[in-house]
C-alpha cells in the first residue's frame, strides 16, 4: 500500500477486503486439494465408475480452485514464481488441469 492511502480510510477498507478475498481463495484451494489427498489416500480400490467419477469431480474442483488462486494473485499484483506450486503443495497432475471446470450442456 502507498503511504498516501494508509491516511485514506477507503484504501484502507480496500485492501482489506482483497487481502480477506484472497485468503478466502487460499482457503478454498485449500480444502480441494486436501479433499483430493484424502481420497487418494484411502486404501481401498477406486475401481468402480462410481470411485473413478468421484476422483475426477475432486480433481476438477482442486484445478478450477488453484487456477482462482493464480488469477486472483494476478488481479492483485503479486508475484507469480514456479515455487509457489511447490509451496501450496499442487500436485502436477492438478496444475495440468488448471481451469474453469467443465460443465455438461
Amino acid at each position: 500500500m502507498r503511504s498516501e492511502d494508509q491516511n485514506n480510510p477507503l484504501a484502507v477498507e480496500i485492501m482489506a477486503e482483497k487481502a480477506a478475498a484472497y485468503f478466502t481463495t487460499v482457503k478454498k484451494m485449500e480444502a480441494a486439494l486436501g479433499a483430493l489427498q484424502d481420497f487418494d489416500r484411502t486404501p481401498a480400490p477406486k475401481t468402480s465408475l462410481q470411485e473413478k467419477r468421484r476422483r475426477a469431480e475432486l480433481l476438477a474442483e482442486a484445478a478450477e480452485r488453484a487456477w482462482f488462486f493464480i488469477i486472483q494473485r494476478e488481479a492483485m499484483k503479486l508475484p507469480f514464481y514456479p515455487e509457489l506450486f511447490a509451496e501450496f503443495q499442487i500436485p502436477e497432475e492438478v496444475r495440468q488441469k488448471m481451469g474453469p471446470k467443465r460443465t455438461k450442456d
